[in-house]
């Protein structure tokens, strides 16, 4: 376990709770918060505190992931990733952008080797290691008559995408990422530090 992760709020298993996840109090009723203003235009904010209430694994704060995509913060231990450190993004085979935070290569290897998700879809998740990477807005648009969302993507820093749509998420785009499968990037990873 990096060091980092030992530092964050766990479930009631004990388990460390990634920092990009969502916490739901007893008396939260799951509604959606939209707020507005200049810079983002209509976006989703999140009470949600870190630590309070019970975590939900697989839903991002959509706060804190925004946050994490423009501060370069690995979205397991919340830590700075610097500018010279190649990132790691863990997602579907040949994903062309990832809604999850990029990680420290450290959290990205112990995230594949613990997190049952990850590590039960085998070779479908793969490593996309990156220098840098360039960011989209994932907004929504309306909803369907079934009442699911509609999306869009757009620019970052869209003006009019400020008017349309509303906020929820940022996506990364690896600036030409090298691409392994997640269980051969582990070995891998595994056999050069031994």
């Amino acid at each position: 376990m990096p060091q980092h992760v030992t530092q964050l709020p766990r479930n009631t298993a004990g388990r460390p709770v990634p920092g990009n996840i969502s916490w739901y109090e007893a008396d939260d009723d799951g509604s959606i918060f939209v707020t507005s203003n200049d810079e983002l235009g209509g976006h989703i904010t999140c009470p949600c505190t870190p630590g309070r209430g019970t975590p939900a694994f697989g839903e991002q704060c959509p706060v804190r992931q925004r946050e994490f995509m423009v501060q370069r913060l690995c979205g397991l231990c919340t830590k700075g990733i610097a500018t010279m450190e190649q990132l790691a993004f863990v997602g579907e085979t040949d994903a062309g952008y990832y809604l999850e935070p990029p990680l420290h290569q450290d959290c990205a290897a112990y995230a594949l080797q613990v997190c049952p998700r990850l590590h039960a879809a085998g070779d479908r998740i793969e490593v996309a290691l990156a220098q840098t990477y360039t960011l989209m807005e994932d907004r929504i648009v309306g909803m369907t008559a079934g009442g699911e969302l509609r999306r869009a993507r757009f620019a970052f820093g869209d003006p009019m995408a400020r008017h349309l749509a509303v906020l929820e998420f940022y996506l990364a785009v690896p600036v030409a990422p090298t691409r392994q499968t997640g269980p051969e990037w582990v070995a891998n990873r595994t056999q050069s530090v031994a």
